[in-house]
């Protein structure tokens, strides 16, 4: 369990997404715009920057097979953005129709809908409109009752995770009729008319629910909580297990592998933890173990040793070092500052990518 790369940025970044090759990667620099690098050598270069939202980007979302960028923001808007002959970014405004801010987007497993959680009590269900020509959305509102923080896709395209302020994790109906094939019964449920609630489970002390994740086969599903905890239900059983941690909150988690959950947040490195017998327990903190012997990072060209300096200084919202001493004063970590997004990599069933508001962007191998 290793680390494979590690990118430095010169700002904190919020939110990523890579390609279905990982030659590009969108961010987000806690500012209403995404920046587009393109991997060369060792080298990350800025290409594109999409500027279309009004306040801070929340999420940002990379469909590998059809490469088209879903983004949200405190704006109340969301857009798809595709690629043109050019290479110019288009965006097309999806029409949400929510009152409070986007909080996160996910694509679907087919990449023909996708969802947007809001602070307006409501997940938007988002596909395209043929006779529009334009996105449009359906709201999931009943039984939500705040701010939804939070969502997950099921691997059959239909149901949908969800969790946010109301201190519950979710699992409804995201069926489109028109869109979605009709989906095989399964433990969550026969008959899944869109809206319907397949399962409701609570933070175990109550605490907001940040993360949420299906198992790779669909039949469990994860959530973390502000109660510094991870809990795993699993309905054909019946079993909710939690495990609480030592640390302070997880607020992302990714399920990349049947027997291996990762989570990350405030405590700085990404908790793995493996399956054993009906429970769950931590079994490795990434990154301590290679922090002393990893290679050479490859990042932005970003000027002088003065601007360097001055980066050092706002990402990590601290005095800058040098030599020894910055050594003496940084964590055992990788990341040196909260881990803001751990986004599972569609294209294998090990690899797992953080990024935090110290401006590092790092990839990971669960079983490495």
């Amino acid at each position: 369990m290793g680390l494979l790369d590690e990118y430095n940025f010169p700002f904190c970044v919020t939110a990523h997404s890579f390609n279905h090759d990982k030659t590009q990667v969108a961010v987000c620099p806690n500012s209403n715009e995404v920046h587009i690098y393109q991997r060369s050598g060792t080298q990350w270069a800025l290409g594109h920057v999409l500027a279309e939202h009004d306040l801070r980007v929340t999420s940002i979302d990379w469909a590998p097979r059809t490469n088209r960028l879903v983004t949200c923001s405190q704006d109340k808007n969301a857009y798809v953005w595709t690629q043109d002959a050019t290479g110019t970014w288009r965006p097309t405004l999806v029409h949400l129709r929510i009152q409070r801010a986007a909080t996160q987007a996910k694509w679907s497993p087919l990449e023909n809908k996708f969802a947007v959680a809001s602070g307006d009590k409501c997940v938007a269900v988002c596909y395209f409109g043929e006779d529009n020509d334009w996105w449009v959305s359906k709201h999931i509102k009943r039984p939500i009752a705040s701010t939804v923080l939070c969502v997950a896709w099921h691997p059959n395209n239909v149901l949908l995770a969800c969790g946010g302020a109301d201190m519950k994790a979710r699992v409804l109906s995201a069926y489109i009729k028109g869109v979605d094939e009709k989906p095989v019964a399964s433990a969550w449920g026969e008959r899944l008319p869109f809206n319907t609630l397949c399962g409701e489970f609570a933070a175990p002390s109550g605490g907001w629910i940040h993360g949420v994740a299906f198992s790779p086969d669909g039949e469990s599903v994860a959530f973390v909580s502000h109660d510094s905890s991870l809990t795993v239900a699993t309905p054909a059983s019946g079993d909710v297990v939690s495990v609480r941690a030592s640390g302070l909150p997880f607020v992302t988690l990714a399920w990349p592998v049947a027997d291996t959950i990762v989570a990350a947040g405030y405590d700085c490195s990404p908790m793995v933890y493996t399956r054993d017998g009906a429970s769950w327990r931590l079994v490795k903190r990434l990154g301590e173990d290679d922090r002393s012997r990893r290679s050479a990072t490859a990042s932005p060209s970003s000027g002088n040793s003065a601007f360097n300096l001055f980066r050092q200084m706002d990402s990590r919202n601290q005095p800058a070092r040098t030599g020894s001493a910055a050594d003496g004063g940084s964590l055992r970590s990788i990341h040196q500052n909260t881990i803001t997004q751990l986004h599972r990599d569609p294209t294998t069933d090990a690899d797992v990518s953080t990024s935090g508001l110290d401006g590092k962007l790092v990839q990971w191998n669960v079983r490495a």
